[in-house]
């Protein structure tokens, strides 16, 4: 009676040792331009811990910047998902295929009329699946590639965080520079009414001049308070982005340092970098990684399994059992086997998404770098705009004061100055943000002050 029990034991153990089955993972391939349009063709390396917003080489950005990375609520969240993603693990592969405890029990009992009987008794069972075609082995390396993915969807996160401080850092001193504008225009139009009211006084100025530059003085007082509000709002953005009091930020703030300004290169290595510095490209091929696993999971479902068990019962009847048990999935093989189908079509659109990630980081990279480059000829056209308009001013404002020209030409030489300058500030504005969509979209700074949790341990794909 041995025997049986012998041979499907020798069988569960040698089976143990085969390959698992289910498609093994390769990482996947894709076809990329050797480089980025008007972009260099040098490998971008360790992009992930280029600290690249010190080149504004403003101390203030730099000190929120790291202040958020260490308070921020979402990198907060996405690393408390790391540690549940990495104690996850150890709910596969080995610990799945074990079962079993140990009870124990005492009672008294008072029987109608008769003595009190204390009884007691302890049990203990044990469970065991052999891991004949590998579903436990490949269970464990869906795990692990959860976990990964899990990791670089924190650097995402921070990613993330990264590109939202600095555009609030940069809407904020730009509405503040904005706002300086408009003061600097306001002083200058109040200026322009009092020449024009010495000319009234001298009968020199007409009360439609004096009217016109009254209103032209109101005009630009009413564009202030909503440049004030639009520099406050993204103040409080940044307060709740590194998760500080508004007052204190704002206190922080309010002390003007000009417009976030690029100084640093463009450098965006070649295409093929993405695959390697972008953290949301990466989370997308780990899922990959994690949706081929299930479908060995689901295949090996489909196939027999082969358990050991047994059972020690300690009382008033001692008993004990031990043996193995070969399960063949038949009746729901229908079920199980749509199960395998559907464990397939998911590992092709998680592939699918990971090149739709990988073509996506490409154009968003390339479509910065256009940007940047455009942005900054358009900065330098303004500021010879601004140089031009300012002389044009101050010449109208001296023909004016000696009756050479009409009150119209000045009012429209300090119109033209004042929306130069505004513009100028605008292009800035968007110049420094698609800079900062630049290094984000080429994956930089996603590790800077990060600590091991981030870190793949590639220890953790073996099957123990």
């Amino acid at each position: 009676m041995l025997r049986p029990f012998f041979y499907l034991c020798s069988a569960g153990v040698a089976l143990q040792a085969c390959s698992p089955v289910g498609p093994d993972y390769t990482e996947p391939r894709i076809e990329l331009p050797a480089t980025f349009v008007n972009g260099g063709s040098t490998a971008l390396q360790d992009a992930s811990r280029t600290v690249w917003w010190s080149s504004f080489s403003d101390a203030l950005l730099n000190d929120l910047v790291e202040i958020g990375l260490a308070q921020n609520l979402d990198i907060r969240t996405a690393t408390e998902r790391i540690r549940a993603a990495r104690a996850n693990i150890d709910r596969f592969g080995i610990p799945e295929q074990f079962d079993g405890g140990i009870a124990a029990e005492a009672r008294r009992i008072d029987t109608p009329g008769g003595p009190i009987i204390e009884q007691s008794g302890g049990t203990a069972d044990a469970f065991f699946v052999f891991d004949l075609f590998g579903r436990f082995t490949r269970s464990r390396q869906g795990a692990v590639a959860d976990l990964e993915a899990v990791q670089f969807d924190a650097g995402t996160v921070r990613l993330a965080f990264l590109a939202e401080v600095i555009d609030a850092y940069n809407e904020a001193r730009y509405y503040q520079a904005a706002a300086g504008i408009t003061r600097q225009s306001i002083a200058s139009r109040r200026q322009t009414l009092d020449l024009v009211q010495r000319r009234a006084d001298a009968g020199e100025a007409t009360a439609l001049e004096l009217a016109q530059a009254r209103s032209l003085l109101a005009t630009a007082e009413a564009s202030l308070p909503i440049l004030i509000g639009r520099y406050e709002e993204n103040v409080f953005r940044i307060a709740t982005l590194v998760a500080q009091p508004a007052a204190l930020v704002k206190s922080r703030m309010d002390p003007a340092r000009g417009q976030l300004r690029p100084r640093g290169g463009t450098a965006t290595g070649i295409p093929a970098d993405i695959l390697r510095n972008r953290p949301d490209v990466r989370a997308a091929e780990r899922s990959f990684a994690a949706a081929t696993a299930t479908v060995g999971v689901a295949e090996a479902e489909t196939l027999p399994a082969l358990s050991l068990s047994g059972f020690i019962a300690i009382g008033t009847n001692d008993t004990w059992s031990f043996g193995p048990t070969l399960f063949a999935p038949i009746l729901n093989q229908p079920r199980l086997q749509a199960n395998r189908r559907v464990a397939e079509s998911n590992a092709r659109q998680a592939e699918l998404i990971w090149r739709s990630a990988v073509l996506n980081a490409v154009q968003d990279t390339q479509t910065a770098l256009a940007l940047t480059r455009q942005w900054q000829n358009q900065v330098a056209a303004f500021g010879r705009a601004v140089t031009a308009s300012t002389e044009v001013l101050d010449l109208s404002t001296r023909a004016y004061d000696v009756g050479a020209t009409t009150l119209l030409d000045v009012m429209d030489a300090e119109r033209v100055i004042f929306e130069n300058r505004l513009s100028q500030a605008n292009a800035i504005r968007n110049w420094t943000s698609s800079y900062v969509q630049l290094q984000v979209g080429t994956g930089k700074g996603w590790l800077v002050g990060v600590n091991e949790i981030y870190v793949v341990d590639r220890r953790t794909r073996s099957t123990n």
